[in-house]
């Protein structure tokens, strides 16, 4: 009788180890997969997943490998590299829909100083007063930039003195804002209207005063400049300086009562 079950038990087995390809354990939970690998064969098993998984990373790098033989083929493999990163990383931008400034060959020969350019684009026939996206004349520009030839060849080609752009600005509060005092001599002795407000009431006293052009200051009063225009703030030149070294003055102040200041 015992023989018999070991015989029922061992063709079970055998039964079973086809079925599941290989000898095993019995797992509790029965059933036609209740035979789990043993330790030796689980190892096995395991010891062939990572050589196959270290032969697929061999094949991976040995297709991925680049031949680099000098420096040039290090900076297109870099450059590659980098174009992927930026693929992966960066969202597409949307276009950006192109500015114009509306600049003439003019404006742009004032801006940078080219003399004698400039000379050839008046006698060619270009527009002396023609205006950009800013509505400023090249004799903005020239001012801007402290270019004092050009400005003179400007105005003697007959541009206008008292030009006004967007904002209302003239070239006199242009080249106190850029503190170009030789520019600013110029203008008012060729006729610059030297308490000429732009948008916001501000003269050109005002735009010394605010940028501390302290040399342009002494020119406009010098040559009249009125210190009791009102600005659409209704603030003058001289309460503008007041509050100004009133600014400075508490800024000084409050440096001077914080603790880490003491010695």
């Amino acid at each position: 009788m015992n023989f018999s079950i070991q015989q029922l038990v061992s063709g079970e087995r055998v039964e079973r180890t086809k079925l599941e390809c290989g000898h095993g354990v019995p797992d509790p939970g029965g059933g036609l997969r209740s035979w789990r690998l043993g330790p030796q064969e689980a190892e096995a098993r395991e010891r062939q997943k990572l050589d196959e998984e270290k032969k697929r990373r061999l094949e991976r790098f040995n297709s991925s490998r680049t031949n680099l033989e000098n420096l040039a083929d290090l900076e297109k493999l870099v450059q590659r590299w980098k174009e992927k990163r930026l693929k992966r990383r960066v969202p597409p931008k949307a276009p950006q829909p192109e500015v114009k400034l509306h600049r003439t060959a003019l404006h742009w020969a004032c801006l940078k100083g080219h003399c004698e350019l400039v000379n050839k684009l008046l006698e060619a026939g270009a527009a002396v007063d023609t205006r950009d996206l800013l509505d400023r004349t090249p004799v903005f520009w020239a001012c801007r930039r402290g270019h004092l030839d050009i400005l003179k060849q400007l105005l003697n080609w007959g541009a206008q003195v008292n030009a006004r752009d967007k904002i209302w600005s003239t070239p006199l509060h242009v080249a106190v804002r850029t503190g170009h005092c030789d520019c600013l001599e110029h203008l008012i002795a060729c006729g610059a209207r030297i308490d000429a407000q732009d948008k916001e009431g501000d003269t050109a006293l005002h735009e010394a005063v605010r940028h501390g052009r302290y040399r342009a200051m002494k020119l406009l009063l010098l040559y009249g400049a009125g210190l009791g225009v009102r600005n659409a703030a209704s603030v003058t030149p001289v309460q503008l300086a007041r509050d100004w070294q009133r600014g400075i003055q508490e800024a000084l102040q409050a440096h001077v009562r914080h603790t880490r200041t003491r010695c």
